[in-house]
């Protein structure tokens, strides 16, 4: 296992989601309108993409992402199976 560390970013959307014509009609009954936050992970091949996109971001003076920037190492998983026949 490698203890290189990759570098990402956790991008915030917001998706608004209309509700049913019959829940503007009539409150209470059908599919209301809602609004889903999803997270949405943006990977760098190098540390320095990774600081170049951040800089971009951070010197936007509007529409810019919300973001949280992460530093992170792989880990290893493995499952272990004992067949034991007595």
């Amino acid at each position: 296992m490698s203890e290189e560390y990759k570098y990402a970013v956790i991008k915030d959307r917001s998706i608004h989601h209309e509700g049913d014509e019959r829940s503007r009609t009539h409150p209470g009954h059908g599919y209301p309108a809602y609004t889903e936050t999803v997270h949405e992970i943006q990977e760098f091949k190098t540390k320095e993409e990774w600081l170049a996109w951040i800089e971009r971001e951070e010197k936007r003076d509007y529409g810019k992402e919300k973001y949280t920037a992460i530093k992170y190492q792989l880990v290893n998983v493995s499952t272990k199976v004992i067949v034991d026949i007595g």
